[in-house]
């Protein structure tokens, strides 16, 4: 796949609404030609790879890509692993890695230029980036002179670090093996050993109440492989007795123990307790998936007996996040169980030093921004509740249980209400209904009226639209007009609305907040603390927070980076320093570094709304407005704040009411 491909499906991904062909052109840089034709070889790579997601064409109105949360995240997991090894450089660096941890003794510089036939001084770059990998680990990159290089460190972050580099090895989708995968990792492990790992896992697998996932099943065969290697080598892996005996009375040690033995029937190597409770570790930090088949049983009563603290943890979680969000989320019994089996394994993982990497961190903080600063709220009291600390790679993976659980009640909310108003009979009316359910699904027929039961109808449906045979107004739902034979014309205006109502409104709640006396442009400051300063004291001084609220900023900022994507980072304080909502706009003369990324524009949000709804459409628009490339450059040239605020204006969905009420008796006017 081209790297084009991969930008290309990347915003695609990140996109919440359809873009034009002409925006995604200015955004890879490349002609509209190019996007079309780049689009045509998306749709083969996705009909090949990922049949549940398309790209779907609207004519005027752009391009957007459909399909499960679930799949969507996997294909964007899939493209952000690829993008660790996309270039013969990584590659090298990949195989002097391999080295490194594969050999017991020291190799030279000389040794290891001549086998990749480059300079000395090449070779020496990339030590340099390597050793910083290494220690990542907790690994040391020794040079003995006379002697060579040799790395150095514990044995568990030795076969951490070993299990990392098969990963990055294989194929990125990293969910089964195969020849072509095996054949790039069979210098570093022996295939045959570990298709027999991987067989008598699965046969374990077999007998969970909560299977292990796919990737899981790959993970422990590579552990379990790499611990066998290191066995052979004369490694062992160092745990404490007392940490021992605390295994040794956990089921999954039982499981870890008949599997040890059933491997040493085929492999000629004797696996010793100490092993057998490493096994114990990555079981019990594995990740599990629920299978559909325990839907007849008690399910709360099982994630009871498997880890009643997650359970718990995770009731009390989703209603807290219920109250910033939705709350039916309480009531989605996929949530409870998805999220119960993550959070067991991620406080086993966490209690035993087993750090997972996020691959899609980055990803999920600019697409799901408001479902992430929500769970980050909350991280604290879990984290006093559990007595260790949640790193921000496994607040993202809570995340994604809370944003698929969303969508689907999203998912069921989507249509449209309507009430039909017929003055005339009900044969009439009945028409009118069947052409338009036929017509738009998106329309949910909620009732049809008479004029003089109207009000009591609206009362009790709450309708989004009214479509009326006769003229009517009404000063909060939007009326369309039509003919009891409802005509093409007028089925083509319906379709006109519906799919402008359906689209939000670009930008409402930012151009509600935004005050041009604190709109700062071509601000000069070295970095982003001191950004947050800044825009703090100045709204300070206007009254809009008071003293404290800059270091409350700064204290959630040193917690997680609030850079979004686009150039833009968000940073926020706490609530009770806010004495009134506003979003102050700092443009910064030169770009600064914000924690490894580049930030043109601080949006400083402080905001005291109490109404769910508009707060996540703020972070909504803040979202699209990382990934509108054309408004960013608009604001990047503007000469005043009025200008700066002017670009956010856009007409409220409420004037489409008006505009499409213009259709009368025989068609449109």
């Amino acid at each position: 796949m081209l790297s084009r491909h991969k930008q290309l499906l990347k915003q695609l991904l990140a996109a919440h609404t359809h873009t034009s062909v002409a925006t995604l052109a200015s955004q890879l840089v490349c002609s509209e030609k190019t996007i079309r034709n780049d689009l045509k070889a998306l749709d083969e790579f996705l009909s090949e790879k990922y049949p549940n997601i398309v790209i779907e064409r609207k004519p005027s109105v752009g391009v957007i890509i459909r399909g499960k949360e679930t799949e969507k995240q996997k294909l964007l997991h899939d493209l952000a692993r690829l993008e660790e090894t996309n270039s013969s450089q990584d590659y090298r660096k990949l195989q002097l890695i391999k080295i490194l941890l594969t050999e017991d003794k020291p190799v030279t510089m000389q040794q290891l230029a001549e086998r990749f036939y480059i300079s000395k001084p090449a070779i020496q770059n990339d030590l340099e980036e390597i050793e910083q990998w290494l220690q990542s680990f907790g690994l040391v990159l020794i040079r003995k002179p006379h002697l060579g290089i040799k790395v150095e460190g514990t044995e568990q972050a030795w076969r951490t670090a070993l299990s990392r580099l098969v990963e990055l090895l294989v194929d990125h989708s990293y969910y089964i093996f195969d020849a072509k995968q095996l054949k790039l990792i069979e210098d570093v492990l022996k295939p045959y050993e570990l298709a027999l790992i991987e067989k008598e896992i699965r046969k374990m697998d077999e007998r969970l109440e909560f299977p292990l996932t796919d990737q899981s099943v790959i993970s422990l065969t590579v552990h379990i492989a790499i611990a066998i290697k290191r066995i052979k080598m004369g490694h062992r892996i160092d745990i404490h007795t007392n940490q021992l005996q605390e295994l040794q009375t956990k089921p999954e040690y039982r499981l870890a123990e008949q599997l040890a033995k059933q491997i040493e029937q085929w492999i000629a190597v004797k696996i010793p307790d100490e092993e057998i409770g490493y096994i114990t570790l990555h079981l019990l930090g594995a990740r599990l998936r629920y299978d559909q088949t325990n839907e007849k049983k008690d399910i709360e009563q099982l994630l009871t007996k498997m880890d009643n603290e997650a359970l718990q943890i995770v009731k009390e979680l989703i209603h807290d996040i219920s109250l910033h969000t939705d709350e039916r989320l309480r009531e989605d019994k996929e949530l409870l169980i998805g999220l119960t089996i993550h959070i067991h394994s991620t406080l086993n993982r966490l209690r035993n030093g087993l750090a997972v990497k996020n691959p899609l961190l980055k990803d999920i903080k600019q697409m799901y921004r408001y479902p992430f600063e929500i769970v980050l709220s909350l991280i604290p009291k879990v984290e006093k509740k559990i007595n260790v600390p949640i790193p921000e790679d496994e607040v993202a993976y809570i995340v994604l249980h809370i944003q698929a659980a969303l969508e689907r009640i999203q998912h069921k909310n989507e249509k449209i209400r309507a009430v039909i108003v017929c003055a005339t009979g009900s044969g009439t009316s009945r028409l009118i209904e069947a052409k338009i359910s036929a017509a738009f699904p998106k329309l949910e027929i909620a009732a049809v009226a008479s004029i003089a039961k109207l009000n009591e109808i609206i009362a009790a449906t709450k309708p989004d639209v009214l479509i009326s045979t006769v003229p009517l107004e009404h000063r909060k739902i939007p009326v369309i007009t039509v003919s009891p034979l409802l005509p093409k014309q007028e089925l083509d205006m319906i379709e006109q609305w519906i799919e402008r109502v359906s689209r939000p409104s670009r930008y409402e709640m930012l151009r509600q907040l935004m005050n041009p006396s604190c709109i700062f442009l071509d601000i000069s400051v070295s970095n982003r603390f001191e950004a947050i300063d800044y825009i703090a004291n100045e709204l300070c001084k206007r009254g809009y927070v008071k003293q404290l609220y800059g270091q409350s900023a700064k204290e959630r900022e040193a917690l997680s980076s609030t850079y979004i994507g686009g150039g833009i980072a968000i940073p926020h304080g706490q609530i009770q320093w806010i004495n009134q909502s506003v979003v102050a706009v700092a443009r910064l003369s030169s770009p600064i570094d914000w924690d490894g990324e580049q930030v043109k524009f601080v949006l400083m949000i402080a905001h005291r709304l109490n109404d769910n709804r508009q707060i996540k459409k703020l972070f909504q628009e803040i979202a699209l407005l990382s990934e509108d490339e054309q408004m960013l450059k608009q604001l990047s040239i503007c000469k005043t704040a009025d200008e700066f605020i002017n670009y956010f204006k856009s007409r409220k969905r409420g004037e489409i009411g008006n505009e499409i009420n213009r259709i009368n008796d025989y068609g449109i006017d």
